[in-house]
């Protein structure tokens, strides 16, 4: 995987770089600030690029930015990484068809959850933290919710962030069967058509989070 690091926030970018070399990408380092990360983006045309801000409550420009670059340039992924996130920006960063991500700067002391949202991106999808999903469907969900109980909400949230049915398993110790039955009941409370693929019942809860119609089954 070939990552541009770069944006206005230079120790997290350092930090994002290590960390994608730590786990085999290869880095390319665009200079300061987000007009050297979309010129070396669009140059070096990587797999995805990375670009980091210094506030994430004052940069819906940079937001609009990074949904025009996907548009201009349909073979890169690109991802946002802030100190903090926004639920509404991630509203607005799914209104992409994807190939798009969010990811505020706590999520890098969970590597592995990084390296999944930056997979999900450079194939296309959304690559979101978990914790911000879990916030995304708290503010915009309401009879659906309660619905879920508190164990149904959590494979919700996983589900949403793409992780396949053995990993959810792991994550909350519970064997692989019950993982399937719990999704099955969950994608019919919610009205969802059943999926087994991972990436199409992200996009799914997804799409219902943020509102929009739902894809296609």
């Amino acid at each position: 995987m070939r990552i541009v690091v770069g944006g206005d926030n230079l120790p997290l970018a350092e930090r994002m770089a290590r960390l994608s070399r730590a786990y085999g990408a290869e880095v390319i380092k665009a200079g300061d600030g987000f007009p050297a990360l979309i010129e070396t983006a669009e140059r070096e045309r990587p797999d995805v690029a990375v670009t980091t801000v210094r506030r994430a409550y004052a940069d819906l420009d940079k937001v609009l930015t990074v949904l025009d670059l996907r548009r201009r340039n349909p073979g890169t992924g690109f991802v946002l990484l802030s100190p903090t996130a926004d639920v509404a920006y991630t509203r607005e960063l799914l209104t992409a068809d994807g190939g798009v991500g969010y990811l505020p700067e706590r999520s890098l002391g969970r590597p592995a959850d990084v390296v999944l949202a930056l997979l999900r991106v450079v194939s296309g999808e959304f690559g979101l933290d978990q914790a911000l999903i879990g916030n995304l469907i708290s503010s915009t969900w309401g009879t659906e919710l309660r619905r879920l109980g508190r164990v149904e909400r959590e494979v919700v949230d996983l589900l949403a962030a793409g992780w396949p049915d053995d990993v959810i398993a792991a994550r909350l110790w519970f064997e692989e069967a019950t993982v399937v039955r719990l999704v099955g009941e969950i994608f019919e409370k919610l009205g969802l058509e059943p999926a087994a693929d991972p990436a199409r019942r992200a996009r799914a809860v997804l799409a219902l989070a943020a509102g929009r119609p739902r894809p296609p089954s």
